[in-house]
């Protein structure tokens, strides 16, 4: 641990090599920046210059091996690294405060007059949790998940490699705000996440879907949908793909994310709740997969990036480096307990 943190102290000047190489005079203020430099890391990683190798081990060895990758504790450790390429902390250090309702939520408040909550409140919540990661004035929503496992040769040979995470928690969203008033009151207080009629695609369709329709309130869930989704989402969503010899960054402008879902929504329910898949301890999971073939279909842009780190850990002074650093450690060690 004592090792990791001086690397880890020493990202940012591997960071500033990357940046120059970038062209950028400082950490990337937008997703076009952030793709940019993301494109030089890629180039330096696969070409087996000293910053990428640098980077390309710390990629593999913290996040991204399947020996590590499944920890809970990686999501945080990625945060860490991110964030250190640009001299910054990751958000959850940092003390949240609930931000402003907008008007247009405010006055939704009036259907919870009989409750011991409000429709703002919740959604202040909501929006108040997003963020995890702030590169100066740019605020990042940052997931990692559980890759297929590229192996040294680039292959896919088993099924569990195949094996992939295709379910994104995007977070809070409260179901009961967002579906207040849209339902009956006796059928929306039988609804809970996980197995109480949120938990599934079926039951999305089934106690969502089916009973707007039948009570002729889908287009007023479309209009609240898409106010909610631009309150509570305000920032870019960086999906990162621990795939043991790979990484591999999907960057999704918040626009694209919020009308992949009302797009869908409009033109196809059947899309949409291939997207907008259930909600689990109030938290909406969705299945980026479709997600992205819906921008696609669209024409929304995002950007994919894909790293193959093996020239990473195949370098030699690397390999060099860390037989020596590991000799010295020893040997340091040995002195001391010899005495």
């Amino acid at each position: 641990m004592i090792l990791d943190k001086l690397l880890m102290n020493n990202l940012g000047n591997v960071g500033d090599v990357l940046l120059a190489k970038s062209s950028l005079t400082e950490a990337p203020k937008n997703i076009d920046e952030m793709r940019r430099f993301l494109e030089t890391v890629k180039t330096s990683i696969e070409n087996d210059e000293f910053e990428g190798t640098i980077l390309g081990n710390i990629f593999y060895s913290f996040v991204s091996a399947k020996e590590v990758r499944d920890r809970s504790v990686t999501s945080r450790t990625f945060e860490d690294i991110f964030s250190g390429l640009f001299h910054e902390n990751s958000t959850d250090t940092l003390q949240r405060t609930n931000p402003i309702s907008t008007a247009e939520i405010i006055v939704l408040d009036a259907l919870c007059e009989d409750e011991d909550w409000t429709i703002s409140g919740d959604l202040s919540g909501n929006k108040r949790e997003k963020s995890d990661l702030n590169i100066g004035s740019y605020s990042i929503s940052l997931k990692t998940l559980k890759g297929q496992a590229f192996n040294e040769n680039d292959e896919l040979l088993t099924k569990e490699d195949k094996d992939f995470n295709d379910e994104l928690n995007v977070g809070s969203l409260s179901y009961r705000a967002l579906l207040k008033g849209l339902l009956e009151e006796s059928h929306l207080k039988q609804l809970s996440d996980r197995k109480k009629g949120l938990g599934s695609k079926k039951q999305i369709i089934e106690n969502v879907i089916n009973p707007m329709i039948e009570y002729d309130s889908l287009d007023d869930f479309k209009s609240r949908l898409a106010l909610f989704l631009n309150y509570v989402y305000d920032d870019d969503i960086y999906i990162v793909l621990k795939s043991d010899h790979r990484i591999i960054f999907h960057l999704i402008p918040r626009e694209s994310f919020i009308q992949s879902l009302t797009k869908s929504l409009e033109n196809d329910v059947n899309d949409f709740v291939k997207i907008f898949y259930r909600w689990e301890n109030n938290n909406l999971r969705i299945k980026w997969i479709k997600m992205i073939e819906a921008m696609t279909k669209y024409d929304l842009p995002y950007y994919s990036i894909s790293i193959f780190l093996q020239n990473s850990l195949c370098n030699e002074d690397f390999k060099n480096f860390r037989q020596e650093l590991g000799k010295q450690i020893g040997d340091y060690i040995n002195k001391y307990l010899e005495k």
